[in-house]
């Protein structure tokens, strides 16, 4: 007399079921983290005379143009995420030349004035992460136009 054991099955999802969920809940979970160190799209006032976006990638445009003897006002646009392990996504923005030295936050947006200068070419670069000004990425220059 042979008795038929039956296994018990638990109601509800199947297994397929819920491996699938937690592949879904997994690659959600992931999705966001990674979303969230995405750079943010900068807000604009509107008032800069020009732009200048430094990233982990470096400056763009590499190249800034100003005229000779009159003052310029300067977006500087850091999207980067503040999770970076070099230098927590903070980056600078030196021109030794006209004495400017600032530190841009991650995730910000900051105006800063230049001063009237003469004509001629002004390096600037970053020396807060990335190689520092040594990293051709992290290095521009002015140029002042007569």
């Amino acid at each position: 007399m042979g008795h038929k054991h039956h296994q018990a099955t638990a109601p509800g999802i199947g297994r397929g079921v819920r491996v699938t969920l937690l592949i879904a809940l997994s690659g959600a979970i992931l999705g966001t983290g990674v979303w969230l160190s995405l750079p943010r799209a900068p807000a604009r006032s509107g008032d800069a005379d020009f732009e200048l976006v430094v990233t982990m990638g470096g400056f763009s445009p590499r190249q800034l143009k100003a005229r000779a003897g009159r003052p310029a006002r300067l977006r500087l646009v850091n999207p980067d995420s503040p999770y970076h392990a070099d230098g927590g996504g903070v980056h600078g923005f030196t021109v030794p030349d006209l004495g400017i030295d600032v530190q841009v936050p991650p995730h910000s947006t900051m105006e800063i004035d230049l001063p009237a200068a003469a004509p001629g070419e002004y390096p600037f670069y970053c020396d807060t992460c990335c190689g520092g000004k040594e990293n051709p990425f992290m290095q521009g220059v002015l140029k002042v136009e007569a």
